[in-house]
């Protein structure tokens, strides 16, 4: 069996959270180590987006082996695995039945790494069924246009974390000609205009990579 380790996941019941959504009220569990398992990019857009249930040979297989840290203990998560595709990562946590309880995304660095760890590992067929469809309005990139995202959503994530504001200023009035003192909202309007590939997607891909190059500094908040 393969793993991964040292990673952090949000796992919600209902709905998967971006990771610029996760909130510290959130509870991210720190995951000491966890199965990981390849898989197409069909299987995994099925994991991820609809209603699933395993089997009990799958459940019996990862059965006690995702381990997660908290303060002065090692806790274990009964039934979770990690899959992995070139469409992404996502981790779900099964009840005892088989059917997906809890899933979650990881942060673009992570996702990053883990897709690169498991180029490797040979692909798995997991037996599941698609127990409901949920209708998402999915947004198929090729894998340069993914690529393009994961840096843009890594870099303006980075400027806030950073307290570059002024770099998220500027970024922000050449997109919309607007001046705002507003982070916050920048910063939503940044991440959207990332994951969406619409009129202002390729000039902000073109504004960070003049920002990476030093063609423009900007370095105050």
């Amino acid at each position: 069996m393969n793993y991964i380790y040292d990673i952090t996941l949000n796992l919600n019941k209902n709905k998967i959270y971006d990771f610029y959504e996760w909130k510290d009220e959130d509870n991210p569990e720190f995951i000491l180590k966890i199965p990981v398992y390849k898989v197409d990019s069909d299987t995994f857009l099925n994991l991820k987006n609809n209603d699933i249930i395993v089997n009990k040979n799958f459940l019996n297989m990862i059965e006690d082996k995702t381990e997660t840290y908290s303060p002065n203990s090692i806790n274990i998560i009964r039934y979770c695995a990690l899959f992995v595709s070139d469409a992404g990562v996502v981790a779900i946590e099964f009840d005892s039945d088989g059917n997906n309880y809890m899933k979650s995304i990881v942060s673009i660095d992570e996702e990053n790494e883990i897709i690169d760890a498991v180029k490797n590992i040979k692909y798995v067929i997991l037996e599941y069924k698609i127990k409901r469809k949920i209708k998402n309005n999915i947004k198929f990139s090729t894998r340069n246009e993914k690529s393009i995202e994961s840096y843009m959503l890594s870099k303006i994530d980075e400027m806030k974390q950073n307290c570059e504001y002024s770099k998220l200023k500027y970024i922000f009035y050449e997109l919309y000609n607007e001046k705002s003192e507003d982070v916050e909202r920048i910063y939503s309007k940044l991440i959207n205009v990332s994951k969406n590939d619409n009129s202002k997607f390729n000039k902000l891909n073109d504004i960070l990579n003049l920002i990476e190059n030093r063609k423009i500094m900007s370095n105050n908040s």
